[in-house]
């Protein structure tokens, strides 16, 4: 991980210690009546899954089913070609092609362009780009992004194709993926603290973002393909790290975005529930 990424992820984690948890005098929900309540009747497919990291409280809706990935693979891919770099420490700076517009005699066409790795990385996590990632699913292959899925004790996810769908995960899976990010187990430590970096930076804040203030520390990716509307990633709060994940399929975009605000809401301001881990319906 360069230095500098290194030093920042570090000073943004040091500043978000000294939140303080919200006052209200109005008395509030429990995080689990919030989580069940907001997803109550909303048409479609919802999928979530809350982890409060310091406590271990785990909240789970409909977690096992699998869904189009969407976007969301985009965090396997990103997690193999760490993998691969522990053996290749090069590959960063490799280049790959990648297919971008160019406007000749007035008509647009496309062009293979060499793309340093590192930065086709930047441009799938930060602003979803497909076409960097199908360069980085056929530099890998998808056997190799399958095996790190594999390694990781994912068991819902598929790659099929570096495509931006025919892919397939589940809540629980992305659940996992993050809380190991969030612990610093994927790859290595500086590897982890990397990928968090990569997700901190996040251009697309339409959804969980919402529900937070404007300056919550959000490492996220989102997806959506037709018919599904993702958002998923670890937030500081005043209680501490959360993985945060919501799937739908079925949800008109605006329903799901409003009912990610108000999910993305409770999680941040709501402290876990003493007892032990608990799923919804």
């Amino acid at each position: 991980m360069p230095r500098p990424a290194a030093c920042a992820l570090a000073l943004v984690l040091t500043l978000s210690s000294s939140f303080v948890p919200p006052v209200s005098g109005d008395p509030q929900p429990d995080l689990a009546s919030a989580l069940d309540q907001a997803a109550a009747g909303v048409p479609g497919m919802v999928s979530v899954v809350v982890v409060d990291l310091d406590s271990g409280y785990v909240y789970e809706r409909r977690a096992d089913e699998r869904v189009e990935a969407a976007s969301l693979f985009k965090l396997f891919v990103m997690a193999a070609l760490y993998r691969r770099a522990l053996d290749d420490p090069q590959l960063f700076e490799a280049t790959v092609p990648v297919s971008r517009p160019r406007l000749t005699a007035g008509q647009v066409d496309y062009a293979l362009e060499p793309v340093a790795v590192r930065e086709g990385l930047e441009a799938m996590i930060d602003w979803s780009d497909n076409e960097a990632t199908a360069a980085l699913v056929e530099l890998l292959g998808t056997d190799e992004v399958n095996a790190t899925i594999a390694s990781l004790g994912l068991r819902d996810s598929v790659v099929r194709s570096g495509e931006a769908s025919g892919n397939s995960t589940s809540a629980r899976d992305i659940g996992r993926f993050l809380t190991l990010l969030a612990r610093r187990e994927i790859v290595s430590p500086e590897a982890s603290d990397a990928m968090t970096w990569l997700l901190l930076r996040q251009g697309i804040n339409d959804r969980l973002s919402l529900g937070m203030p404007k300056d919550a520390l959000f490492a996220h990716k989102t997806g959506n393909s037709a018919g599904t509307f993702h958002d998923a990633g670890i937030a500081w709060t005043a209680w501490g790290e959360r993985v945060l994940v919501v799937l739908t399929d079925g949800v008109a975009a605006p329903d799901a975005r409003a009912l990610m605000k108000d999910l993305g809401y409770w999680a941040y301001v709501l402290p876990a529930p003493v007892a032990a881990a608990r799923s919804g319906p």
